[in-house]
């Protein structure tokens, strides 16, 4: 995929944006692209690892992390605000 298609208002941002950091248009677009990538890999590497750790049973009740919660931040003298 060598063309992108990019709307107007989006075209004239990245040429404001190209201008001020004297980068082209393409070099800032490839970043970006790069960078969300990244993102979005990462992300989806964090969702599945948490699926692998329900499959194996590595996983703790609401009741649970809330305890464990309160606990850290009463050892950080801190508490939580108790819902109804």
């Amino acid at each position: 995929m060598s063309n992108l298609s990019i709307p107007k208002s989006l075209e004239k941002r990245l040429k404001q944006a190209s201008e001020r950091v004297r980068r082209s248009p393409q070099t800032i677009a490839v970043q970006a692209i790069a960078e969300r990538l990244d993102y979005l890999e990462g992300r989806l590497s964090a969702i599945e690892a948490g699926f692998e750790d329900l499959e194996r049973g590595n996983a703790a009740s609401t009741e649970e992390v809330l305890s464990d919660l309160d606990r850290i931040l009463k050892n950080h003298g801190h508490s939580r605000k108790k819902t109804a």
